[in-house]
């Protein structure tokens, strides 16, 4: 099984005909309810990002996050939650996404992040390329054996400063059998500060749609794969795609792929803008299961969708 994000490019259309065959679904067509918080008086900002350590012979891994409260040192319970979302964990391996955001937390100190999931589906591939989808109803099924997370943590929130924390999906620890071969999922999440992670927490091909544009180095962008809006800036530095243009001909409704990283205001800096098909028959990421050829030269992919 070979891992290999397949880009926002043109499709050829004897790949697209096998594509659809497979029965995908790209990544335009994915909306999701998102909300927006008033900050109050000291407040600050927190955002959550999601990663994955993988688990060998999982090529999709998706599930709900119903709910997600920061539990401060008074017991005070903040949802930094914007309703059920559904995530597909196993392409985070690649880079992280913003999965949570709160614009108006109560500043002050953190000790813990509850996190509640529901409705796994997994999709394995074997060392012959055989998928196999899995949920609740198949055989072998796919269940929660808990369907909440206790994680402790250690966060401070200044009024009018911005917090992150990093939240490790571990797949491997998470996933086990039973007696029957069903798969049960104890979710394993850890997680720690943005600045004691070790790896960055920055937004990498990250696609999105821009929804509003409030300046001429800024824009507001939907985050395809998690559905939260986050704040998109741009400095000299930052590289635009030659039909991106620069960041005054970024215009609301277009559809770009950014690196970006988090900064202490709760916005994202980009370092490169690219703008991308919203065609749902040209924007893929997954996991390659089978390549083969015929005999006029025209290549299959066998593709399982991550996003």
């Amino acid at each position: 099984m070979t891992k290999q994000r397949i880009p926002c490019k043109t499709v050829s259309a004897a790949l697209l005909a096998a594509l659809g065959l497979l029965g995908l679904s790209g990544c335009a067509g994915i909306t999701k309810a998102t909300s927006t918080t008033t900050p109050a008086a000291s407040s600050g900002s927190v955002a959550a990002f999601l990663t994955d350590a993988p688990a060998d012979g999982v090529a999709a891994f998706s599930i709900q996050l119903t709910g997600a409260t920061l539990v401060g040192t008074n017991g005070v319970s903040t949802s930094i939650s914007t309703g059920v979302q559904q995530i597909e964990i196993r392409h985070l391996v690649l880079a992280s996404t913003v999965a949570l955001q709160n614009g108006g937390a109560p500043s002050g100190n953190y000790t813990a992040l509850n996190l509640s999931f529901a409705n796994p589906q997994m999709t394995l591939v074997d060392a012959s390329g055989n998928v196999t989808l899995l949920n609740a109803t198949t055989t072998p099924s796919v269940k929660l054996a808990s369907v909440t997370v206790n994680a402790p943590i250690s966060m401070s929130l200044a009024a009018n400063g911005a917090a992150g924390l990093v939240m490790d999906f571990d797949l491997r620890q998470s996933i086990s059998t039973d007696g029957n071969g069903n798969y049960v999922v104890t979710p394993v999440v850890n997680v720690s500060n943005v600045t004691d992670s070790p790896t960055e927490p920055n937004l990498q091909n990250a696609e999105g749609t821009v929804v509003s544009v409030p300046s001429s180095n800024s824009v507001n962008l939907l985050l395809i794969d998690t559905g939260q809006v986050v704040r998109l800036t741009t400095n000299p530095s930052t590289l635009f795609s030659a039909d991106a243009g620069a960041s005054a001909n970024v215009t609301s409704g277009q559809y770009i792929d950014v690196d970006a990283s988090f900064q202490t205001d709760g916005s994202f800096l980009a370092s490169r803008v690219n703008t991308v098909s919203s065609n749902p028959a040209l924007c893929f990421g997954g996991v390659v299961t089978g390549v083969t050829t015929d005999g006029l030269g025209n290549t299959t992919l066998g593709l399982v969708v991550q996003e």
